[in-house]
């Protein structure tokens, strides 16, 4: 049996447990399985901007991964590996002989974010914060999205796969920050 499985399946009959003592359980686990949720739907959505603007500026891109540990699914869509793993983070991998232009590997680093602000306008024009009903659901999303986008461009260096990779804020210092000529 997988470990994850497993780990799942333990906290599910604790939290059954523990929810026939103090019936308002439920509803925190139910809380932190959406906000969850809602994390791995952000990350899909930034690196989906990446994805789109690698292809609308006209460099294929090879791989988009969503998560940072085990890979339970992938699926090829256009000549792109989509790799769905667990946890969270993403990234998407750009191949190209060439070296882009700083505007549009300016455009592939902030994708992410714009399709992000993209959403989060949506979201707040036809839902707003919510209302007396559903007050919470589209303000996390907010929120998260905004923790989000301020997370990625902080320039940083993530390890992951024993490979560096930088964050958006990084990659795009290192982009205006480049003197060579050819860029």
């Amino acid at each position: 049996m997988n470990r994850t499985l497993l780990y799942v399946m333990l906290f599910i009959v604790f939290i059954l447990i523990v929810s026939t003592f103090e019936p308002s359980a439920i509803s925190v686990v139910l809380v932190t399985v959406i906000i969850t949720l809602l994390k791995y739907v952000i990350t899909l959505i930034h690196e989906l901007g990446h994805y789109f603007t690698g292809k609308l500026i006209g460099y294929p891109v090879k791989a988009v991964i969503i998560g940072d540990r085990k890979q339970f699914w992938i699926v090829t869509f256009c000549g792109t590996q989509f790799i769905f793993c667990y946890g969270f983070g993403g990234l998407t991998l750009m191949q190209s002989e060439n070296k882009p232009s700083r505007l549009r590997y300016s455009i592939f680093a902030l994708g992410g974010v714009m399709l992000q602000l993209v959403i989060i306008s949506m979201v707040y024009f036809t839902l707003g914060i919510g209302s007396e009903d559903n007050y919470y659901l589209p303000l996390w999303f907010i929120v998260l999205n905004v923790w989000t986008i301020m997370s990625n461009l902080y320039p940083s260096i993530i390890v992951r796969y024993e490979e560096n990779y930088f964050s958006d804020g990084l990659l795009l210092k290192k982009i205006w920050l480049d003197k060579e000529s050819d860029r």
